[in-house]
């Protein structure tokens, strides 16, 4: 299958830590997107989002493939990310970006 040219877009869930509310996740949310997203080229837009049975996840819009790379590479060494990812329940056997996916444009509908 040939590589599409085009967005790019992340669906990563998220699992708060027990004892941790909504209102916890949106303020780690916030500084998160004032103090990393914000900054990032190639990050068209980002939802937050909730499920019905209480689960979240982050859902990310890039410009392409390689500035989806980008990113998530300088997530690595961010201490902003490292704060947003205090509040979710990560295995310490897991790396964050685990259980991330990833999604190539097909085709699009207008």
């Amino acid at each position: 299958m040939t590589q599409m040219n085009g967005p790019y877009v992340m669906l990563a869930p998220i699992q708060l830590k027990d004892g941790l509310g909504e209102k916890a996740l949106i303020e780690a949310s916030d500084a998160f997107q004032t103090h990393f997203v914000s900054r990032q080229q190639g990050i068209l837009k980002r939802l937050l989002l909730r499920a019905k049975d209480g689960s979240y996840a982050d859902l990310v819009f890039f410009a392409s493939k390689g500035a989806a790379d980008r990113v998530v590479e300088a997530e690595k060494s961010s201490e902003a990310c490292l704060d947003y990812f205090k509040v979710m329940d990560i295995p310490e056997d897991m790396s964050p970006e685990m259980g991330v996916m990833g999604f190539e444009q097909v085709k699009t509908y207008e």
